[in-house]
């Protein structure tokens, strides 16, 4: 029992690691995107904000999916490519 609570705390690392990665990504673009667009009022910035969270959520959610099923069928070799295909380890 213990193992599996380890293993479960492992993936719930690399999946945090995975989605803080990407939206420092996201909040970097994005402040560069705002810079250059320009004068916006709040309200469209936090339009652009919502767009570009929205997007991320999307395309990441079937990658979360896809680690939480390969961590629950113990397929690490999965996992290592992950934190491989993401750079996770080089933070």
């Amino acid at each position: 029992m213990h193992k599996e609570r380890k293993h479960l705390e492992d993936v719930n690392t690399l999946v945090f690691d995975l989605l803080s990665k990407v939206e420092k990504n996201r909040q970097k673009e994005l402040a560069e995107a705002l810079k250059k667009i320009g004068a916006l009022s709040e309200g469209q910035k936090k339009i652009v904000s919502d767009l570009t969270s929205k997007l991320v959520g999307k395309i990441f959610q079937p990658v979360i999916r896809n680690i939480q099923y390969a961590a629950s069928n113990n397929e690490e070799k999965t996992l290592e490519v992950v934190t491989k295909l993401f750079m996770l380890n080089n933070n």
